[in-house]
């Protein structure tokens, strides 16, 4: 079981990094860029619903950037669509898999920090607007930047609060 177990996250995350290095190439769009730094955000905070104790923190989350999370979900289906035609579904969701494995590790590996910090983010997300979204998300400090090199922003925040 193990073994199998094993096989099945090496496949995840070479279909990541597969899909990954597919979208480095053209992601220079403006909403390319926003959808996956939205769904990296959006999984971070899912962890951490799970991991620290934040569902209702998440759940607030959810419901007041619904639009914006569908309208970014739309995006990033739409890229992978164009890049992996009929596979776009599979990628999709290696991708987004691989996002909650490297969050899950993140919170893992520190996990008070990790909590204390996604718990900032949900306190700083209660002033946002939701049309700020996309913005707030493609500020955030780049070790907690699950996407594609060419999808980052081009000034990177860096957190030097740790």
């Amino acid at each position: 079981m193990r073994g199998k177990t094993l096989g099945f996250a090496t496949a995840v995350a070479i279909a990541a990094l597969t899909a990954g290095s597919a979208l480095a190439a053209t992601c220079n769009d403006g909403s390319d860029k926003a959808a996956f730094h939205v769904r990296a955000l959006q999984t971070d905070l899912m962890v951490a619903a799970l991991t620290c104790e934040a569902r209702p923190e998440y759940n607030s989350f959810v419901r007041k950037f619904r639009a914006s999370l569908v309208d970014h979900g739309m995006a990033l289906k739409v890229l992978f669509k164009h890049l992996h035609g009929g596979k776009a579904e599979k990628a999709l969701n290696a991708y987004v898999t691989a996002l909650a494995n490297r969050a899950s590790q993140r919170s893992i590996s520190h996990r008070d920090q990790y909590c204390e910090r996604t718990l900032r983010t949900f306190t700083a997300l209660e002033g946002l607007k939701p049309a700020q979204l996309a913005s707030f998300s493609m500020q955030r400090p780049v070790s907690d930047v699950d996407v594609p090199s060419t999808c980052r922003p081009e000034v990177i925040v860096v957190d030097t609060s740790k």
